[in-house]
Order: structure tokens, then sequence, then C-alpha cells
């Protein structure tokens, strides 16, 4: 009864606006009517060129002004960069120089859990650049994998904001092996080595055909058990995550000029999200994403070996 009623009162907007379109479109008849009436072929000529003119004017300034904006927020997040990559490298020397070699198993739990707060003041920066640049409120996150066949998807660290929120689904979905890579189909594109892109944007997810992930089914079972049992997405009472534009980055350490047989490695994903549409430019956001995952490779890739040789919990 509450999505009915929802798409109802949907409809009915989407109907008021309708009718207030039309009436302001016969009404503009009238102002035209009024604007050349009584002028001969010469006057009204002069008016359009001035109309015309007026508008090609404040078109272009519109333009050139909403241009402008945007590069003075990318020249603004610069001290922020540098603040970012400046904590990934000192979160690459703590994992060096502070792991509890031959420790027990809560002194490798206390270090792991100093490198989650590490990876968090991470995408915090990120997060801040981000809701800079897109003027949204956005969520950052870094992704890694385990087990072996298949392989799963979870969530390493959020930033500090999206983390008070996700923490207690994120430790169940690792829990119940809720995302397995092969069901992540974007983030799975991304671990193959005949896609060499490396990187995932979407500017609307609520219109990409593709889309496939399952963090839909961890956000609003309901909506998922809907499509798929085949009904149209109209039935659903709204989209179910709370982010419609997102890019996605691999964590990677690619192949070397001086060190041919360096064979390439994908650890995991680097991801910002936000809950509005087309926000992001991919000509300069993905560079980016891309310049901190590319940072990132070693403090991830020095963690999980620390990890690894944690001993077992007893």
């Amino acid at each position: 009864m509450e999505a009915i009623i929802w798409r109802v009162q949907q409809y009915g907007g989407w109907v008021a606006g309708c009718i207030g379109a039309i009436l302001a479109w016969f009404a503009g008849f009238d102002l035209i009517e009024h604007f050349i009436h009584d002028q001969d072929r010469l006057s009204l000529t002069a008016n359009i060129y001035v109309v015309v003119s007026a508008a090609a004017v404040v078109i272009f300034t519109a333009i050139r002004q909403w241009s402008t904006i945007r590069k003075e927020r990318y020249a603004n997040i610069t001290p922020i960069i540098h603040q970012l990559i400046h904590q990934i490298r000192d979160l690459n020397t703590f994992v060096t120089l502070n792991e509890p070699v031959g420790g027990s198993y809560a002194d490798y739990k206390r270090f792991t859990g100093d490198c989650k707060m590490f990876f968090g003041r991470i995408l915090d920066q990120l997060n801040t650049i981000f809701s800079s640049l897109t003027s949204t409120h956005c969520r950052t996150s870094i992704k890694l994998t385990y087990g072996g066949d298949p392989l799963y998807v979870y969530t390493l660290a959020r930033d500090q904001g999206s983390r008070q929120k996700c923490l207690k689904m994120d430790n169940k979905r690792v829990e119940t092996n809720h995302d397995p890579l092969t069901q992540n189909l974007q983030f799975a594109k991304l671990f193959s080595d005949s896609d060499e892109s490396w990187h995932y944007i979407c500017n609307d997810l609520t219109r990409a055909q593709d889309f496939q992930c399952t963090s839909t089914t961890a956000y609003a079972p309901d909506y998922a058990m809907r499509l798929a049992d085949g009904r149209r997405r109209w039935l659903a009472r709204k989209w179910p995550l709370p982010y419609k534009s997102t890019i996605a980055c691999v964590i990677r350490q690619g192949p070397i000029d001086l060190c041919q047989d360096v064979k390439t490695e994908v650890l995991g994903f680097l991801t910002v999200d936000s809950e509005s549409r087309g926000v992001f430019e991919e000509r300069w956001d993905v560079q980016i994403m891309f310049a901190v995952a590319d940072a990132l490779y070693g403090p991830v890739r020095a963690y999980l070996d620390a990890q690894n040789r944690a001993p077992p919990e007893t």
C-alpha cells in the first residue's frame, strides 16, 4: 500500500508540472502578441535581433561561468590532495615499522585496527575532495577480496561518516559470504586482463542496464526480490541504493619496464559514490581516483602481508 501511495504521489507531481508548463506555454502567445503588435517588418526584425543576441550572450556567459567554477574547484582541492598523499606516506611507514612480528593474535588485532584507522583518515580526505568538486554528499571506501574459488568482496574501510552507518551491515555481509565477485559484474570485469580501462564510472545507475551488484540485496532485499520475480522496476517504491553515481578504480600493480617478470596484481578497488546523478567528470575525476589508488597499492599490499603473518585466534 505504501508503494502504491508513493507512486501516486510521484505521478501526481508529474501531472501537475505538465499542466503548469502547458498553461505557461499558452500564456506565452499573449505575451508575443503584445510584443509584436502594430510593428512593421523592420521593427520586428530589430526586436528579434536584440532578443537573439541577448539570449546568446546569456547562454555563453552561463557556460563560461560554469566552466570557471569547475576549474576553481579543482584548484581548491590541491592542498587536500597533498594532505591525502601525506597520510598514505605515513600509513606506509606505520605498517612497515609497527608490525608486531612474533606477537600474539591480540597484538595483530590491535595493529590491524590502527591500520584501518589510517585508511579511514585517507578516505575522509578523499571524501572531502569529491564533496567539494561535486557539491553533493559523497562516500568513499576501499574494497578488497578474500577466499579462493570463488572470490568474495569485502569492505576494508570507509570514510568515517559512512562507516558508522554501514559497519554492522559490512560485517554481516562478510559473515554470510554475501558478495561473490562473480555477482558483482562491474568489479569482476576490472579483474580481467582483457579489460584495460581498470575503472568503472556511471553517472546514473538508475538507468544503467548493465549494472549488477550484490549491494542491492544487502540494502533492500525486498526490492531485489521484486526484480528476481520478473516484476518491472516501477513496482519498487524507490531506488534501493544510497548512491546513484559512482567511480571505482583498481588498486593494482601493473607491468614495470625494468622488471618484466612482475605480474599484474589487483588487490581491490577504491570507490567513491554520490547520492546525486551526473556529478562526476570522467576526464578529471577518474585520474584523481587512479592517483590515490596507485599510491595505496604499497601500504595495502604491506597490510595484507602483515595480516597473513598474524597467528590464528586461540
